[in-house]
């Protein structure tokens, strides 16, 4: 079972974009693989691996995502005690000058 709350969670990923970092944070339940990414103006949750689509959604905020019902009706608010675990992806972004 998950040991952070959604506070934590959400304080680690807004700094990670204040640290010029997109960051990718997957969560398990019930052995399925979701991800939630935060860009610097929104933030998305979806499936992982599925060919049938990942079912993605956008929000304009973490506490949006986490009030609303996801993919496979999820609800992180409801459903945060089933997250079986965590896997965190910073990715660096890049600023490419195309002129």
């Amino acid at each position: 079972m998950v040991t952070y709350d959604f506070e934590v969670i959400k304080t680690l990923l807004q700094k990670s974009i204040e640290n010029g970092c997109e960051a990718e944070l997957i969560l398990y339940i019930n052995n399925t693989e979701y991800m939630i990414i935060i860009y610097d103006d929104h933030c998305s949750f979806q499936r992982c691996g599925y060919e049938d689509g990942s079912g993605e959604y956008d929000f304009s905020s973490l506490d949006e995502l986490y009030v609303t019902e996801q993919v496979d009706g999820i609800i992180l608010k409801r459903d945060w005690g089933k997250i079986e675990y965590f896997d965190y992806l910073p990715v660096k972004t890049k600023m490419i000058t195309l002129f």
